[in-house]
């Protein structure tokens, strides 16, 4: 009876191993995509031009869960995650933070667009730099994706550079990260596209097919954090800690970091902000917050 025990014992851990084993595997190759609607709760972003149209809000989130849905259902191995799934305000800290607690393998933001002139149309795409070479492919992709499936314009991939602006959420996600202009509610005939169940499903498609495509190159899940060089700006240093919520940084349109170094040094805190990687742009950052206030504001280095 000892002996048939024993080997019972034997066959159920052989079995316990054989399913953790089976289930890594099956995991090993998985790949997070959060999926983020752009503007909610008071935050309407382009409000509709009829009452019987949507706000941008309401029409991100549309098509945020129809892509979503399509990319559980046509790409193997897929998990989808939502910054939001109602009308809910969410800061882009918040979303930012969101992806990066979740380890995300790609961040995709959607929004709609507007213009002055009521004659633009066609989506854009838009990310942080072309150097961070995996979110520039997976943007060109989108767009691809986009002209074949809706058959409309597809405007190209912006930077900052070329915006002239960063982007909170291009710029702080560790993933490849982008943010989708899927169209133009300033036109009528593509805001009427963008509310409709068929222009919704198609862009939902096209976005999918973009991350199947994205996920088939094997590019980097990384990519921010393996590039060699980022360019940072360090506003002030302080011998004790000064809260981030104090009025001192109100001001600032970018993000601060606050870190600690050795305790042997007078001024220990150390308080950075942008992630930037070209030099020109973190040089023109640092004389933007020098203007602020910010004196002998100065661009550090970080490999």
């Amino acid at each position: 009876m000892a002996q048939r025990n024993y080997l019972l014992f034997l066959i159920l851990i052989f079995f316990s191993l054989f399913v953790q084993k089976a289930w890594a595997q099956a995991h090993s190759d998985s790949i997070l995509i959060v999926i983020d609607a752009g503007h909610g709760g008071n935050d309407p972003g382009k409000p509709h031009s009829d009452l019987n149209l949507h706000h941008e809000k309401t029409l991100n989130l549309e098509i945020a869960r129809k892509t979503g849905e399509q990319i559980l259902k046509n790409i193997d191995k897929a998990k989808v995650l939502y910054t939001r799934t109602t009308d809910k305000y969410v800061s882009l800290a918040d979303r930012v933070d969101f992806a990066n607690a979740q380890k995300a393998d790609l961040l995709l933001s959607i929004h709609c667009n507007s213009s002055p002139s009521a004659a633009v149309s066609g989506a854009e795409v838009h990310i942080h730099s072309p150097k961070l070479t995996a979110s520039y492919k997976f943007a060109n992709l989108i767009g691809s994706e986009l002209q074949k499936t809706t058959g409309r314009r597809f405007r190209g991939v912006v930077d900052a550079k070329q915006r002239n602006r960063n982007l909170y959420m291009t710029q702080y996600g560790d993933m490849p990260s982008v943010l989708v202009e899927v169209g133009y509610m300033t036109n009528p005939t593509e805001e009427k596209y963008l509310n409709s169940d068929e222009g919704q499903t198609q862009i939902a498609q096209a976005l999918s097919q973009a991350c199947q495509k994205y996920i088939d190159l094997h590019l980097p899940k990384d990519e921010k954090k393996v590039q060699p060089i980022v360019y940072r700006v360090q506003i002030m240093a302080t011998a004790d800690l000064v809260s981030l919520e104090a009025k001192i940084f109100e001001k600032l349109e970018e993000k601060v970091d606050v870190f600690e170094t050795s305790s042997n040094e007078k001024y220990r805190y150390k308080y950075l902000i942008g992630r930037e990687y070209e030099p020109q742009r973190a040089e023109a950052l640092a004389k933007k917050v020098e203007k602020l206030g910010f004196k002998g504001a100065f661009v550090v280095q970080i490999e």
